[in-house]
């Protein structure tokens, strides 16, 4: 191969980069399909537990594990109130672990930790309805079939 026909290292990052980028939106992007169409099938099957709090708030610490391929993502549901505060940091040793936080219509996520530089999200709620937590690994662990420990904590706080 002559040497001006290979790929520049810094060309070979930028595709990675971009590869990863839409693994990570392709959910958001099933999720805002139109009403008249159904959500994709994978998004309709992540396992979801719903959180309990006290009326005007409190904290909850919860300890999971995800193990790729087939559950490699998990919603924690949170019944929140206008104006209250959400507070959301996973903690774990496995690089590359995400979270996202998905308003009541679940069309636009409100935070994406893999755009971030800590795994930690704290906001006032904007609307009455059910939040959701989206925990998962990400496409090179999917593909690897690694698993993750984790501990999410949460704190939810009264307007």
């Amino acid at each position: 191969m002559p040497l001006h026909a290979r790929p520049h290292p810094s060309d070979t990052r930028r595709r990675w980069l971009l590869w990863a980028v839409a693994a990570a939106l392709l959910p958001a992007a099933a999720a805002a399909a139109p009403q008249g169409q159904a959500p994709a099938a994978p998004a309709a099957r992540v396992p979801w537990l719903r959180v309990r709090f006290p009326r005007r708030g409190g904290k909850r610490l919860l300890r999971g594990r995800l193990q790729a391929p087939g559950h490699s993502v998990r919603d924690y549901v949170i019944p929140g109130r206008a104006g209250q505060s959400l507070e959301v940091e996973l903690e774990t040793l496995t690089p590359g672990a995400s979270f996202k936080v998905l308003g009541p219509q679940r069309q636009d996520a409100l935070f994406m930790s893999e755009f971030s530089a800590l795994p930690l999200w704290q906001g006032r709620l904007a609307a009455d309805g059910d939040y959701r937590v989206r925990v998962s690994l990400n496409a090179v662990q999917r593909t690897r079939g690694e698993s993750m420990d984790f501990i999410l904590r949460l704190a939810l706080r009264a307007a």
